[in-house]
């Protein structure tokens, strides 16, 4: 019986010298082939990178290489990578745990204003602090949110240029004026839901045609430099974009809007709404007169 279970426990022991050798065997294995871009999203699992990478013929084994980074407890950055079937899954990881990559994957989301797109960039280390502002401060408005893939180092006015050529092939189909993209800008950060995108920029061009002043948050919002929550004071703040002061559209768009938003102003739901304001969940209550507006605000708040 004991000799029965010396060779049972031989047996394991082997079996786990057998497995650590293979497993060692696999993490410095080197393949052929020439080096090729690998891309790593926001939001991706370490499964699912390393299904991505045996699936690209770039490592043998995604087992491997997720029990590897889970030893290491390492973190993967977002990035763009050139990657070779002749590094080994050790050398891959050093690299894609390092952010060095050959061009940097950023998602630049809708109704981002130019400062927060400039302070994206610098804190991934793809322009220093400013320099997009000083190249695009004309630009506010027309800097088309989408995932973008820049180089390190890239040249501010490339960056602009990328931007602007992807909102004019984006648009290009559309009839768009300059109170267009402004409007829209304002539809983006009002907009909580998709349905109500339409039925907001339907409210700002009923009021716009009976001059009735706008009095949208975000435009107080912008003028202070921060969508934090605004105060009472804030509401007499002396800007050219206080839509509660000045009548009709801001000088100019507060955001950069996306196509739905930009759409919704092509295409407003108007229905006679002149009155709206965002219950705690987001979704919007409208009013065609201002004692709707107020028992509503009763209601709802």
């Amino acid at each position: 019986m004991k000799k029965l279970f010396f060779i049972i426990i031989l047996i394991i022991l082997l079996g786990i010298i057998l497995l650590g050798i293979y497993f060692y065997y696999l993490l410095n294995k080197k393949g052929r082939g020439e080096p090729r871009d690998f891309i790593v999203r926001s939001g991706q699992s370490t499964r699912e990178i390393a299904g991505n990478l045996e699936s690209a013929g770039i490592i043998p084994s995604a087992n491997v290489f997720t029990l590897y980074i889970k030893l290491k407890g390492e973190l993967i950055q977002v990035g763009v990578y050139k990657l070779s079937p002749g590094q080994s899954i050790k050398e891959i990881l050093a690299i894609l745990v390092s952010g060095k990559a050959s061009e940097y994957l950023i998602t630049i989301p809708e109704g981002w204003r130019l400062t927060q797109i400039d302070e994206a960039l610098a804190n991934k280390k793809i322009i220093k602090a400013g320099q997009l502002i000083q190249a695009a401060s004309a630009d506010e408005g027309y800097l088309f949110p989408d995932t973008y893939r820049f180089l390190p180092d890239a040249k501010p006015e490339d960056i602009r240029r990328e931007m602007l050529d992807n909102f004019n092939k984006k648009t290009a189909q559309m009839k768009i004026t300059r109170e267009t993209i402004i409007l829209a800008s304002i539809v983006e950060r009002e907009a909580k839901f998709d349905e109500d995108r339409a039925k907001i920029a339907g409210v700002y061009l009923n009021r716009l045609e009976k001059n009735i002043k706008l009095e949208a948050d975000p435009t107080i919002q912008y003028a202070k430099g921060s969508w934090e929550r605004i105060s009472l004071a804030d509401y007499k703040l002396n800007s050219p974009y206080n839509t509660y002061l000045n009548p009709g559209l801001p000088p100019g768009p507060i955001a950069n809007p996306g196509i739905k938003s930009i759409e919704a102003v092509l295409h407003p739901q108007k229905d006679g709404f002149l009155y709206f304001f965002h219950k705690e969940d987001g979704h919007a209550v409208y009013s065609r007169t201002a004692e709707e507006h107020a028992e509503n605000l009763k209601k709802y708040q």
